[in-house]
């Protein structure tokens, strides 16, 4: 019942979304189409039949809802009925070249579709590489550059979609960096710690374990307690994928106040040039087309500067306090979601703190197939009662499990053994002579007070309050005469501090 009222809305929605035609197919209402839908975007549209799952759109719920349709096909479809009226329900989808699609359904598929007269050629590519249903076998994955050049040269007319070669290369790239983080991990347990060297300071094992497991699976959500090192993390990443995967521009998205605070990190830690991307937007533009290794910016700047971030083109995004996109209706999130980049790395605190709706938002950033579309998430996570109030949520494990792959927490007592003893150092600084003279009248009020209730036993509570009054006055000029009188300021501890 979920699915289709899912697919129910989309089709309404369809009929109300305005849909140009920039490109059609050649000799009949089947093929490729090229649109523009009412916000301006550009889509591409293959036109396969009439049934859910036989054709595809560029769009990304289209990519996220497993539904097999979206609101744009849905639309297209409608004016293909009126242009063609009864040839759309009789006309079938001939294919006269083979071509290389995803299938978007609960997993993602690799599928061939043979003309409808398939050459021997064509014939022995897809039993060597694809079942019986023409999906592509996942021990041949790692094979599909040689997949490819087979195809094109039993048909030189074949059509490859761009995200099959995206899909394709994430999932090879993923397992080799499974392999990677193995042969990591065992060197940093036999106490040859693979970190060393990547940063002006060495890692603790927790630090280094969560550096490999970000840069070797390239998408990931660190959640770990404040005070653990997410920065220095980070920073570690970044230099294990320079120096393996080649990045050259990295993108860090964080709130106003800490963009120098990540500058200082950077300038500390490392030998990489960083820029703060601030000051009017002439500036800003500049700086963009002019980018450094570290590109710091600020989610208060995302929505003035959206298209100067997706020409910067980065390697990798990292967005620093992330829960500044857990509500995924708010304008922020979802154009901070348009952008784009080869790696991702979310930092937060606890995603499950609050909402799991925040929670998916979050991860939706990383990963938008991870937990599956919204509408089935919600629905079976979520208790609602009788008036449709949230009362709790269920399934939390399978949530946990889902989420392993791409997400580490730690908490400081589980890495509490690997972290330096705390080291304690008293620094005694005496008094100015301004200070002192203060202090001291206090202090003979202070005694006096004590001596009387000494011979009374008891004190009144204008006297009690003087005491309190005494006390707070002389900690106060222990720290700056300013807080005392508000004209001077003589504060030793600050000068020794500084």
């Amino acid at each position: 019942m979920l699915i289709e009222q899912q697919i129910a809305e989309r089709r309404e929605r369809a009929v109300a979304t305005p849909l140009k035609v920039l490109k059609r197919p050649v000799g009949g209402p089947y093929g490729d189409y090229s649109i523009q839908s009412g916000s301006g975007r550009s889509y591409r549209i293959a036109i396969r039949g009439l049934s859910l799952f036989e054709n595809y759109c560029s769009c990304p719920d289209f990519a996220l809802n497993t539904l097999g349709t979206c609101k744009h096909i849905e639309a297209l479809l409608l004016q293909l009925r009126k242009r063609h009226r009864r040839t759309l329900e009789t006309a079938k989808y001939k294919r006269t070249r083979a071509s290389i699609s995803l299938q978007y359904g609960d997993t993602v598929e690799v599928r061939l579709r043979l003309p409808a007269t398939p050459s021997p050629t064509l014939r022995r590519i897809a039993k060597e590489f694809f079942d019986a249903n023409g999906t592509l076998r996942s021990e041949d994955y790692p094979r599909f550059a040689e997949v490819l050049e087979a195809l094109r040269n039993a048909d030189g007319d074949a059509v490859v979609y761009s995200d099959v070669l995206e899909y394709v290369g994430w999932e090879n790239e993923l397992l080799e960096g499974l392999q990677w983080e193995e042969e990591l991990l065992a060197r940093l347990n036999r106490g040859r710690d693979p970190t060393a060297g990547l940063l002006k300071t060495t890692l603790l094992p927790y630090q280094a374990r969560g550096a490999i497991f970000a840069a070797c699976r390239g998408w990931v959500v660190r959640a770990d307690d404040m005070g653990l090192g997410k920065t220095v993390q980070a920073l570690a990443m970044t230099e294990l994928l320079s120096r393996r995967r080649g990045i050259e521009r990295v993108l860090v998205v964080a709130p106003a106040s800490v963009k120098y605070q990540w500058k200082t990190e950077i300038e500390r830690f490392t030998g990489r040039s960083a820029q703060v991307i601030d000051g009017y937007l002439p500036r800003r533009k500049t700086m963009y087309a002019a980018p450094a290794f570290f590109n710091l910016t600020s989610y208060e700047l995302v929505l003035k500067d959206i298209r100067s971030m997706q020409e910067l083109r980065p390697d990798l995004i990292i967005l620093d306090e992330a829960q500044r996109i857990r509500n995924w209706t708010t304008a922020t999130a979802r154009t901070i979601k348009q952008l784009k980049s080869r790696y991702a790395l979310v930092l937060t605190g606890t995603p499950l703190e609050n909402k799991l709706e925040e929670l998916f938002s979050v991860v939706e950033f990383v990963d938008g197939r991870r937990l599956g579309p919204a509408f089935r998430f919600l629905d079976e996570h979520r208790m609602m009662g009788e008036k449709g109030r949230l009362i709790g949520y269920r399934g939390l494990d399978r949530i946990h499990e889902q989420l392993a792959p791409i997400l580490l927490r730690r908490t400081r007592p589980e890495v509490l053994k690997e972290l330096p003893e705390r080291t304690d150092k008293v620094f005694r600084v005496p008094l100015t002579s301004r200070q002192a003279e203060p202090y001291y009248e206090q202090s003979d009020i202070l005694a006096a007070l004590m001596r009387r209730w000494e011979k009374q036993g008891w004190l009144s509570e204008l006297d009690q309050k003087r005491i309190l009054c005494c006390i707070q006055n002389m900690r106060m000029l222990c720290n700056s005469t300013f807080l005392f009188d508000k004209k001077t300021h003589h504060s030793p501890k600050l000068q020794e501090f500084r």
